[in-house]
């Protein structure tokens, strides 16, 4: 018997993948087939009637502007206080759209480097080009990977270079973040786990070649577990922490 995804898992999915979020590619994913295709359906309802999905038309979408639900990555506050994001994905060919969040009340505390899915309006006349209303936040992947990227047809792999792990990962086309032949890059994993061939992971940042000095001490904190970045509370009461005479 098919297994059918919770809702949970569907989002995480959308989030994850926000290019192939059309019906087909959600039942490929979690492997669904004949009749299990209705429960599927109402599910992918349900999800729209809370609000948590659009449902977009079967014609190419203008890549010069986002999708009305986007993943986007929240930078850091400016001098204001504002707090502004930046698409995960942009194919567009002018610049990449400014996106002002606008929290609720009820909205959970947001920070630099956050991932959330969001809302998103098309505004005018301002310094920035989309007001976005949290839908939710995309907790951290821990499925996280240092490797040397290899071009391939469509797209290309990540062989990873820590102890441990030997698995390559897939990467689409659109989830290269640019990356050329050789690029020591960190790659997360994007969706489910598959159930044969590789998995399918999207390079979030590029560190260059892979014998420089500064890839060298990355590899050897990744193999270690050491920790290279913080919460931002843990930041906040470090700086708060006055130094200790001698």
């Amino acid at each position: 018997m098919t297994r059918i995804p919770t809702k949970s898992e569907i989002l995480d999915w959308i989030s994850a993948n926000p290019a192939l979020n059309a019906k087909r590619d959600i039942a490929k994913a979690f492997g669904i087939k004949g009749a299990a295709r209705i429960d599927l359906k109402r599910l992918l309802k349900e999800l729209e009637a809370a609000g948590h999905l659009e449902k977009r038309k079967k014609s190419h979408q203008d890549l010069e502007r986002l999708p009305p639900v986007s993943v986007l990555q929240v930078l850091s506050p400016d001098l204001d206080g504002d707090l502004f994001a930046s698409p995960m994905e942009w194919r567009g060919t002018g610049i990449v759209p400014k996106v002002l969040i606008v929290l609720r009340s009820s909205d959970p505390a947001l920070g630099g480097g956050d991932r959330i899915l969001a809302r998103l309006k098309l505004v005018q006349g301002h310094d920035y080009h989309y007001e976005a209303r949290l839908i939710r936040r995309i907790a951290a992947n821990p499925n996280r990977v240092l490797g040397v990227f290899r071009v391939a047809a469509e797209g290309g792999q990540v062989l990873p270079v820590g102890k441990g792990t030997d698995r390559q990962w897939f990467i689409a086309a659109n989830a290269t973040h640019g990356a050329k032949d050789g690029e020591l890059v960190e790659v997360e994993q994007a969706g489910p786990e598959p159930r044969i061939g590789l998995p399918q992971g999207r390079i979030i940042s590029r560190l260059g070649d892979p014998s420089a000095p500064k890839a060298v001490s990355l590899i050897a904190i990744h193999e270690h577990g050491i920790p290279d970045s913080f919460p931002d509370a843990v930041v906040t009461e470090a700086d708060e922490k006055k130094a200790v005479g001698l």
